[in-house]
């Protein structure tokens, strides 16, 4: 699928146009944008698309302009841990910019979607010449090593599961520019996988902090009510 997709011919206004709308195409200047669209690719992704695997080798990575993906890992007996949901206007996986040796997890599609296939060796000259696109990419992972510390840390009992879904909420807020209303990924069982905890677990905190006033649930929505009592609940 990654391979196709990165080969498919660009539409050079559609191209254009999404690179002008991304959270990426700000950061660029008018020579850096005419760069980046003479190699790069749109593509539509399915459900259940694999953009990239474990193992492969990277020369175009892909950035997420709408829909959602998941980035994982196979463990024994088949069984797979969700390490990161990504929403458009993100990257899969930024280490994969970087990675000298193979990619170390799974990029799949849950749901219809667009993407920007980034070739790496215009990545590269690009971080070279512009300091505000690569403290972009430090501050995103920078944010995604801080979820895995957290992640490792609960998968240990360190960290309670109160502050791990206050903790989540808060970092997906402000992925998603300080928005209080926050759509939930896929179903609660798979946000309790990425979170390292039970569905029932994380169905009975969300409960909770609407009970207390923190949030609103409605359906597959979370509107965030009270930031400062998530904040407390994450740093507890």
């Amino acid at each position: 699928m990654h391979q196709k997709n990165a080969n498919r011919p660009p539409d050079p206004q559609s191209l254009r146009d999404a690179v002008a709308r991304s959270p990426l195409g700000s950061l660029l200047t008018e020579d850096q944008r005419r760069l980046l669209l003479a190699t790069g690719r749109l593509a539509e992704m399915r459900q259940g698309d694999v953009l990239f695997r474990e193992g492969d080798r990277a020369r175009h990575v892909p950035f997420v302009l709408s829909g959602e993906v998941k980035l994982v890992k196979a463990g024994p007996q088949g069984r797979e841990y969700v390490l990161h949901l990504t929403r458009g206007g993100a990257f899969p996986d930024p280490g994969a910019l970087f990675y000298e040796a193979p990619l170390p997890a799974t990029a799949v599609s849950l749901g219809p979607g667009r993407l920007l296939w980034l070739e790496r060796a215009t990545m590269d000259r690009l971080l070279e010449e512009n300091p505000r696109l690569a403290r972009w990419l430090l501050q995103l992972l920078a944010a995604r090593q801080r979820l895995f510390v957290n992640k490792v840390a609960g998968s240990q009992g360190v960290i309670s599961v109160s502050r791990r879904v206050a903790g989540w909420l808060l970092h997906r807020s402000r992925m998603e520019e300080g928005s209080r209303r926050l759509e939930l990924p896929g179903t609660r069982e798979l946000l309790a996988r990425l979170l390292g905890l039970s569905r029932e677990s994380l169905s009975r905190e969300l409960n909770r902090l609407h009970r207390e006033g923190a949030i609103r649930l409605e359906r597959r929505q979370v509107e965030l009510l009270d930031m400062a009592a998530l904040e407390r609940r994450a740093g507890d």
